[in-house]
């Protein structure tokens, strides 16, 4: 993998994805036990034979939605993130690959959706993705044999051998069923994969599957869709399901110790962690259990082995895990690396982004420039925008103004999304509804931002006559859901919500 500048980042920065690549560093952690706190230092893990950087379900997402909270993820982020891993990492990907991410775009944004693809596509051969396995949705997408084919995607069509610093790994891939994976793992053995791996898409119980194969050591895991990243799993075979979650909010760094052959054992702090979370809550409940056990009285001969039963459990509860590197025999070390909102970025994969958002808002601006919405059937109130609204409720006018849903439309202007067919419908009012906006028909201002009729209703009738045509006063949950959903409003809660918005001037007296 080539090298890149980090805009201006400090190598440290981008060395904290990457703890295990100075070996001789330790890290120093803040343990607390009893009630007090002291220093303590954390060994990292020795330098590994081999590196592993996996994705899943990427699903051609170029960059998260700007409205989350915390916007996780960004192909930006994610290139610079594999550039500073160095050249010997193997970077994997299962699952859905271009396609197949949630959208509002509709069927109208044919083009747009091939122009991400292929944005995707040769942002991912640029930082060499080593092999990989598409999704279902990447089948029922027409244009992905093409798109992928343009790029030089390594999809896997045989069992393939990569070297990874003088060391051979053994990658194969399954769609659909299980039918082969013996046949495969069996041919990287005799052609000398020191390590074999299954890049596998379909549901949950293929992987398992897969996993019971003789000769696979581990199964990265795609088509969950909407899963989040997990920790290793260990089947009983000694094979290990990866999974890095969807959508690029996460890369799985994997580093590999390779003395032989034998099963791989986790030397996992991620994996101990998760251990130590699930031992936490059954600390707490057996605690609770004992305190309503103590207050009914129950006899000594009961209490005292559920005394010592937790006592057991706080024993085998440690401080903060760290890598345990065996010294003999095959291991790894997974970690989970958060693609957050201060994760470095690319620079020349964001000039491609920002090129990408200009040349689909040029494009839209032009193809739709006619789009109107439906027609309002007569005797139906039709959309007014805001501004008719000020003359009767200038302090709920007012605080709107300032409130982000009149501000909503300059989120997009600012990024060349505004005719972004996934983007506009949220920023709008009135979208594809009858007398309302389009992706373009919008342009003479009244409509743009989230207005007063997004919330309350179309407001001509109630403007002509206000006491006889009344609008909806008390917004049910249904109409704010369509874009505070999972994908764009992440910390969305309806009560919680509500109560920022009725306010004085609005909805309460001034």
């Amino acid at each position: 993998m080539g090298s890149v500048e980090m805009g201006g980042v400090e190598s440290s920065s981008v060395a904290c994805y990457f703890p295990c690549m100075r070996a001789s560093v330790s890290l120093l952690v803040l343990l607390c036990a009893c009630g007090s706190c002291e220093e303590t230092e954390v060994p990292s893990a020795p330098e590994p034979d081999a590196r592993l950087l996996i994705i899943t379900d990427l699903q051609g997402l170029l960059e998260p939605c700007g409205c989350t909270s915390r916007p996780l993820g960004g192909i930006d982020r994610m290139a610079a993130a594999v550039r500073a891993a160095g050249e010997d990492t193997i970077f994997l990907s299962a699952g859905n690959l271009l396609f197949g991410g949630a959208s509002h775009a509709g069927p109208d944004a044919h083009v747009q959706d091939r122009w991400r693809a292929e944005t995707a596509a040769g942002i991912l051969a640029d930082i060499d993705l080593a092999a990989a396995v598409s999704g279902d949705a990447d089948a029922d997408a027409d244009v992905f044999p093409e798109v992928a084919r343009e790029a030089t995607l390594p999809l896997l069509e045989a069992p393939r051998v990569l070297e990874a610093r003088g060391h051979r790994i053994g990658v194969f891939g399954v769609t659909g069923s299980d039918g082969g994976a013996a046949e495969d793992a069996a041919t990287l053995r005799e052609q000398g994969a020191e390590v074999v791996i299954a890049l596998v898409s379909g549901g949950r119980r293929l992987p398992r599957d897969v996993a019971g194969v003789p000769g696979v050591d581990f199964v990265i895991q795609g088509g969950l869709d909407r899963e989040e990243v997990a920790a290793p799993i260990a089947m009983d075979g000694g094979a290990h399901i990866l999974h890095a979650g969807r959508q690029g909010q996460h890369l799985v760094a994997v580093d590999l110790y390779l003395r032989g052959e034998g099963p791989f054992v986790d030397a996992s702090a991620w994996t101990r962690d998760v251990a130590n979370e699930r031992l936490d809550a059954d600390i707490a409940d057996l605690e609770a259990h004992l305190a309503e056990w103590e207050a009914d009285g129950q006899s000594a001969e009961v209490l005292d082995p559920q005394r010592a039963r937790l006592e057991e459990m706080k024993s085998r509860r440690g401080g903060r895990a760290a890598p345990r590197v065996p010294d003999t025999g095959n291991a790894f070390v997974a970690r989970s690396i958060e693609l957050d909102p201060d994760a470095p970025r690319d620079p020349g994969v964001r000039t491609l982004l920002e090129r990408f958002d200009v040349r689909v808002n040029d494009y839209n601006q032009e193809e739709f420039a006619d789009r109107a919405p439906p027609d309002v059937e007569e005797g139906m109130p039709h959309y007014v925008g805001s501004q008719a609204c000020a003359s009767c409720h200038a302090p709920a006018f007012s605080w709107w103004q300032s409130h982000p849903h009149g501000r909503a439309y300059a989120t997009l202007t600012e990024r060349h999304k505004e005719f972004h067919l996934e983007c506009v419908g949220c920023h709008v009012t009135g979208y594809e509804l009858p007398g309302g906006t389009t992706v373009t028909h919008n342009q003479d201002g009244a409509l743009v931002n989230v207005g007063c009729e997004v919330c309350h209703g179309p407001g001509s009738a109630h403007i002509a006559a206000p006491e006889a045509a009344s609008l909806l006063a008390d917004t049910p949950e249904r109409v704010c859901v369509g874009c505070h959903n999972e994908e764009h409003s992440d910390l969305f809660i309806y009560d919680a919500y509500r109560r920022t918005l009725v306010v004085p001037g609005h909805g309460l007296p001034p």
